[in-house]
């Protein structure tokens, strides 16, 4: 005698499709996450918080990623790298800089009219900047520090506007450099070419941007002391 198999009822054939799926949608993991549990470990292990251009590529066997990318900090990049075994980050390489523990954030950009820009400090130091980049004017109080993080931001950010090539778009020509002081003692020789040389109150050199030459060192440091003889 053949013995027939009844139908489940209707309920319970929902109740076990959906006890068979619920696993693979559980479990599911793919590009997106990992980039996701990097930038997160990378945030807790370095304080990245502007992270940009992550990609991930999946490597053999289930669930194994390598993801890159670049953290940006003060208008300049710097790449990390991340591997996830598992759906598990288990390794993370950063060698660029920290975001600095005192400024509290990043540059504030503000574009202005006729291609000025102003940059905010976290601080509250501004410097404003003509279409050029050229520095026209910076707040009173402005730290060493913030100077120089506003240079770069501004830089950084024609750079990407497509408004200048990298620090070395034109040469000063007969130009002299221009001489600007803060309240604070603290003064900035700028150049055409974004070379900006900094000097505390005593008129001594402290610091100069990269992209000065030597020629420039000597010349800022003429312009200084005529300055400081006026």
């Amino acid at each position: 005698m053949t013995k027939q198999t009844q139908p489940l009822p209707t309920h319970l054939g929902v109740l076990l499709v959906l006890t068979l799926t619920a696993p693979s949608a559980a479990f599911a993991y793919d590009n997106k996450d990992a980039i996701r549990d990097c930038e997160s470990r990378l945030g807790r292990d370095y304080g990245l918080t502007d992270l940009r251009d992550a990609r991930a590529v999946q490597l053999p066997g289930e669930k194994n990623y390598k993801v890159e990318g670049q953290a940006k900090i003060d208008g300049k990049k710097y790449p990390w790298s991340c591997r996830v075994a598992d759906r598990r980050v288990v390794d993370v390489e950063y060698r660029g800089r920290r975001p600095s523990q005192s400024s509290g954030g990043r540059p504030e950009i503000l574009p202005r009219r006729g291609g000025e820009i102003e940059v905010r400090m976290p601080s509250g130091c501004t410097s404003r900047y003509d279409r050029d980049g050229d520095l026209i004017t910076r707040s009173s109080g402005c730290s060493q520090s913030d100077r120089r993080h506003a240079d770069d931001a501004a830089d950084d950010y024609f750079r990407e506007q497509g408004r200048r090539g990298g620090g070395s778009w034109h040469d000063d020509g007969d130009r002299p450099p221009r001489v600007i002081a803060g309240k604070n003692g603290e003064s900035e020789v700028v150049f055409r070419n974004d070379c900006v040389v900094y000097y505390d109150r005593r008129g001594r050199r402290t610091e100069a941007l990269p992209r000065c030459n030597g020629n420039q060192l000597m010349e800022a440091d003429q312009a200084m002391r005529a300055y400081r003889r006026e």
